[in-house]
């Protein structure tokens, strides 16, 4: 097990290796440790349209609560008629939605400023295997 006490290296001179078209596999050598690993790389344009599409996402969820909670808010100040359970379904469906845009809404926001188009990153053994998992390398 190797334990990196650095939240950031850099890449030797050229600059992170993007591929002009699909996914590729880059073969890159740590600075630090000196280790091999392997690193699956998106185009930088697939990049920003992901980067884009976690952001449209992650607002629209936000300004969705400008809608979802005072509707909310009106049908549970209402008084319902005894065993009518579609007043408390449908407050229930109006609650699982403002629940799902507080959660998601600023995740897809987080996961927007985070992704880079790496993914995969694993370390080469000698045998020529590659690790499941890396712990504690952030190359990118």
């Amino acid at each position: 097990m190797t334990t990196v006490k650095w939240s950031m290296a850099y890449l030797p001179p050229g600059g992170a290796p993007r591929p002009t078209g699909k996914d590729r596999t880059v073969g890159i050598t740590c600075p630090r440790c000196a280790r091999t690993f392997t690193v699956r790389v998106e185009s930088a344009a697939k990049a920003r349209r992901k980067q884009l599409v976690y952001r449209v996402v992650g607002w629209l969820l936000l300004l969705s609560l400008l809608v979802t909670v005072p509707t909310l808010f009106h049908l549970g100040g209402q008084t319902a008629e005894e065993g009518d359970t579609s007043a408390s379904n449908t407050v229930g469906f109006y609650f699982g939605l403002v629940a799902l845009a507080v959660v998601a809404g600023p995740s897809f926001l987080s996961a927007a400023g985070r992704h880079n188009g790496v993914k995969k990153f694993r370390l080469l053994k000698e045998d020529g295997t590659r690790t499941a998992w890396v712990q504690g390398h952030r190359l990118f």
